[in-house]
């Protein structure tokens, strides 16, 4: 968009009326092939670096419900640890939840419907439930305050899981009311990549890799589905968990 306003100016010092003309065209070409200047998704995708090419994704930024504040030095594997969520596994090398965890999260999580969800939400952020609304927003299951997206989950599902999470981690974690938003999601979101049964139908659930793609770059992403309904229950960049584990 940037380039079309440009060119329409310099247009525009050719003959003054080429600016509105210009610009509309050019409007009209981004909205009908997503780019003006011909070859941009190869040439972006090839030449300009990741960090670069996230300035032009077009989803909006996460918010609370989606990730840590970069602020924090949480270290979310060693609280859940300390809360006797999370425990070595006995056969392999890796986390597992406790069974003790495990069972009163799912006790919660049967009790979490879509009334308690919003209602732990407006919880979080302190504000009347009649406010909260939640709906399905293309791949995305997205939360609103006063209709402006304030968070969004892999699936509805998942979002049933960090808010069941939410209410099992305030009785082991002390001051839990007083962490920020996106400390408590962290930690909510930390413990779903844990989960070995769906919460939404029942079966197993599928650790596995998948690659994304937006009008600027290509990149990998650890998954979580279930295996009986492809619910998809996490998702995170490969890059990222890796830094997350370095």
């Amino acid at each position: 968009m940037a380039i079309a306003a440009v060119a329409s100016l310099v247009l525009g010092l050719v003959w003054a009326p080429l600016v509105v003309v210009s610009f509309a065209l050019f409007v009209a070409v981004i909205y009908t092939r997503g780019y003006l200047v011909p070859g941009t998704p190869t040439l972006t995708k090839t030449y300009f670096p990741d960090r670069v090419l996230r300035w032009f994704d077009k989803e909006p930024e996460p918010a609370f419900a989606v990730a840590v504040d970069e602020d924090t030095d949480l270290d979310v594997e060693a609280v859940l640890q300390d809360t006797g969520a999370l425990e070595p596994c006995e056969d392999i090398e890796d986390l597992c939840l406790t069974p003790a965890f495990e069972s009163v999260w799912s006790d919660e999580l049967e009790r979490t419907d879509e009334s308690a969800v919003r209602n732990r939400l407006a919880s979080i952020i302190s504000v009347d439930q009649s406010r909260i609304s939640t709906a399905q927003a293309g791949e995305w299951f997205v939360a609103r305050l006063d209709g402006d997206q304030i968070g969004r989950w892999e699936s509805q599902a998942a979002l049933a899981a960090d808010m069941a999470a939410d209410v099992v981690l305030a009785d082991r974690v002390a001051d839990w009311e007083a962490l920020s938003p996106d400390s408590r999601s962290a930690l909510a979101r930390g413990l779903r990549i844990y989960l070995e049964q769906c919460p939404d139908c029942g079966g197993a659930v599928a650790f596995g890799k998948e690659t994304r793609s937006s009008c600027c770059r290509s990149w990998d992403v650890v998954v979580t589905r279930c295996d009986d309904c492809d619910t998809k229950l996490f998702e995170m960049e490969s890059a990222q968990l890796e830094q997350d584990a370095a």
